[in-house]
């Protein structure tokens, strides 16, 4: 691991930086986190609104009766509609709202990760078969775990958004595309901004790397999955920050990081919270980090 050190050094330098350092490394971090996302969230917004009635009519028609047949394609969907995290929320809130809970939940968690995209991304920054095969699996097992906890809700998994303009316009279509892309694009832009303002402050005056040198393998998987939380990077490009750090961090707590970090990240909790249920993230966040620690851990352990 990292030694004790190089953390105090960080500390204190960054304790010396002038204010105006400090708010321009904010300033600079803040925008490119917002406009490294603002473009997933744009294509997600248009395919759940110009694709999405498309989708549903699909499923309808596939008539999943099995909930496991609709968490396995849920799950699969990924790789056809290849999307960020910021990307994949409207349309799984959508599939939610339509009753689709299994698909709509497995999507949400698996799409971030099984995707073409990033399985490249990472095979191209490790080199490593089984750290991509892990990453892979254990976001699997984390979609097919909420999709069966979550699904069982009794209330309502998603919150319905407010649609005055839709109401208006009256049955869907072409001629509605454009004032619905831009109400439900603004209505989440704001819970992305917030996000992304707290992920960058953290960034700047929080000490990152007194995170990376805890004892032991469960205090190391545990902070990276913190880090992993706080830094809030895509998805696409988070297996190159890892790789990054070096041989610093061991096998266990890099995994940890790319699994739990596009699933449960602090730009996306406040999106989660506007689009689904306080229940439903609630669960979300447990599933995903027991999965996400269990399966680190267990790696770690048969790394030695």
């Amino acid at each position: 691991m990292i030694g004790e050190s190089p953390g105090r050094d960080a500390a204190r330098c960054r304790a010396r930086l002038p204010y105006h350092v400090g708010v321009s490394d904010f300033a600079a971090i803040f925008l490119a986190l917002v406009f490294e996302a603002v473009p997933f969230l744009l294509v997600g917004v248009i395919i759940s609104v110009v694709g999405g009635p498309a989708v549903e009519r699909i499923l309808a028609a596939a008539a999943f009766r099995s909930p496991a047949v609709s968490v396995a394609a849920g799950t699969a969907a990924g790789l056809a509609l290849p999307m960020c995290d910021c990307g994949n929320r409207p349309l799984a809130h959508r599939l939610a709202l339509a009753g689709r809970r299994e698909f709509a939940l497995a999507f949400l968690v698996a799409a971030p990760v099984i995707n073409p995209i990033v399985i490249v991304t990472t095979w191209l920054a490790f080199r490593d078969a089984e750290l991509v095969a892990l990453r892979l699996g254990l976001t699997v097992l984390a979609a097919v775990a909420v999709a069966a906890v979550v699904a069982r809700l009794r209330g309502a998994v998603a919150l319905p958004l407010g649609e005055p303009v839709a109401a208006a316009l009256g049955p869907s279509g072409p001629r509605t595309w454009a004032p619905r892309i831009l109400e439900e694009f603004f209505e989440l832009f704001q819970f992305l901004v917030l996000g992304a303002a707290l992920a960058a402050a953290i960034q700047v005056f929080a000490d990152e790397q007194a995170l990376l040198s805890p004892g032991g393998v469960a205090l190391s998987i545990a902070a990276m999955m913190f880090l992993a939380f706080l830094l809030s990077i895509c998805s696409s490009v988070d297996a190159f920050v890892v790789a990054g750090l070096g041989g610093g961090v061991g096998f266990g707590p890099a995994l940890a990081f790319l699994v739990f970090g596009p699933l449960v990240n602090l730009k996306a909790v406040p999106m989660y919270l506007r689009l689904f249920s306080v229940p439903a993230v609630l669960l979300l966040v447990i599933v995903c980090a027991q999965v996400a620690f269990a399966g680190a851990y267990i790696a770690e352990l048969r790394a030695w």
